[in-house]
C-alpha cells in the first residue's frame, strides 16, 4: 500500500509539471523501470479515467512518434510483457500531457548514451528519511519530497540527483565529479559541502542554505548569473517576480532541523501551515485572508506534538483552533 501511495505521488507531481525538463526525461526513465510496473500502469489508468483532458493534433502526433520508436526497438523475450504495458500506458501519457511534453521520452530513448539505472525516495508528510547515496553522501529528505538519483555514480560524468520538497546533502568530495541538485527553478553545484534545498511544488520560492564549503547556484530561467554562496547565506528564487536575493542566516539553525526541531524565520502564515501539514500528516483549513500580510518567527522542540504547536500559535497569535482526525480547523 505504501508503495502504491508513492507510485500515485509521484505520478501526480509529473502531471502537475513539477519536474524539470531533464526531470522529465528522469520520469520517463522510471517510468519504463520494471520496479512496480503493474502499480504504475493501474495508476496511470486512474489518472486516465478521471481526467478532463481532450487530445489535440499535437498530442496524437506525440503519440505516433512514440509508437514508431518504441515498435521498432528489439524486444528481449523475457521482456515483452512489460513492453505491452509500456505501450498501453504510453499512450495515456501522450494524451494526458497535451504539451508536447511526450517528445521527451522519445529523445530520452534515442539518445546513444548509456544506460544508468535510477533509484527514487519519496518521503510521506509526518516523516523524514535519511539515505546514503552511491559515492558515501548523505541526504536528510523532508517530508513531503521526492529524491531521484543514480544507482551508481561510476559511468556518469557528474553525481547529478533530482529533487522536489527539501533535503539537505552533506557531499561526499571529489573534485573530478561534480555533486549537482537539480529542482524545477536552480540547479545548485557543490564539491564537498553541506547545504540544503527547498523546492515545493506549491512554494512562491525556491532556495538553497549553505553551511559549509561553497556551493554555485544556476538559476534556470531569466538572465541570473550564477551565484557563488559562502557558509551562512542563502539564496531565495522567488517563481513569481523572477528575482534571486542573497541573505545572512544562521545555518547552525538548519543543523538542529535535521535534529528534529521545527524552526521558522520570518516565514507567511501560509508557509508555517503548508509546514506543518507536512509535519504531521494532516489537512489544515484556515482563512487566508486574514494572515495574508502576517509574518513569524518560532521554534519548537522535537517532542512537541501538533496539538503543543497549535497551542504555541494560539497563545502568541490568538488563533482558535480545532484537531479533529487528521484535519485541523483554524479561525
Amino acid at each position: 500500500m505504501e508503495n502504491d501511495n508513492n507510485i500515485k505521488r509521484i505520478i501526480q507531481l509529473y502531471f502537475g509539471k513539477h519536474f524539470s525538463r531533464s526531470g522529465r526525461v528522469l520520469f520517463g526513465r522510471w517510468l519504463r523501470a520494471e520496479d512496480g510496473a503493474s502499480e504504475k500502469t493501474d495508476m496511470l489508468q486512474a489518472f486516465w479515467e478521471h481526467s478532463p483532458a481532450e487530445a489535440t493534433v499535437e498530442t496524437r502526433e506525440d503519440w505516433d512518434a512514440l509508437q514508431r520508436h518504441l515498435q521498432v526497438e528489439p524486444v528481449r523475450r523475457n521482456t515483452v510483457s512489460m513492453y505491452r504495458g509500456w505501450i498501453k500506458y504510453a499512450a495515456v501519457i501522450a494524451l494526458m500531457l497535451l504539451t508536447g511534453a511526450a517528445t521527451f521520452f522519445v529523445t530520452d530513448r534515442l539518445k546513444p548514451t548509456r544506460h544508468v539505472e535510477m533509484a527514487e525516495l519519496f518521503v510521506p508528510y509526518g516523516e523524514s528519511r535519511q539515505v546514503i547515496l552511491p559515492d558515501g553522501s548523505q541526504v536528510w529528505v523532508d517530508a513531503g519530497s521526492l529524491l531521484v538519483y543514480p544507482k551508481d555514480f561510476t559511468d556518469t560524468e557528474t553525481r547529478t540527483v533530482y529533487l522536489t520538497g527539501e533535503a539537505s546533502f552533506t557531499v561526499r568530495k571529489n573534485r573530478e565529479k561534480p555533486f549537482i541538485v537539480k529542482t524545477t527553478y536552480l540547479d545548485i553545484q557543490a564539491l564537498g559541502t553541506v547545504f540544503t534545498v527547498a523546492s515545493y511544488p506549491g512554494d512562491s520560492c525556491t532556495s538553497t542554505i549553505l553551511e559549509e564549503g561553497s556551493v554555485k547556484v544556476d538559476v534556470k530561467t531569466g538572465d541570473h548569473q550564477p551565484a557563488i554562496l559562502k557558509p551562512n547565506e542563502r539564496l531565495v528564487y522567488s517563481h513569481a517576480a523572477h528575482t534571486v536575493t542573497v541573505q545572512s542566516v544562521d545555518a547552525l539553525l538548519y543543523k538542529m532541523e535535521r535534529s528534529g526541531y521545527l524552526i521558522y524565520e520570518n516565514v507567511s502564515f501560509s508557509h508555517l501551515m503548508a509546514s506543518l501539514e507536512r509535519k504531521f500528516n494532516v489537512t489544515i483549513h484556515y482563512n487566508s485572508q486574514k494572515y495574508a500580510d502576517e509574518y513569524y518567527n518560532v521554534k519548537f522542540a522535537p517532542h512537541e506534538t501538533l496539538e503543543d504547536v497549535l497551542t504555541v500559535l494560539q497563545q502568541l497569535i490568538g488563533i482558535h483552533f480545532k484537531i479533529k482526525g487528521n484535519v485541523v480547523f483554524i479561525n
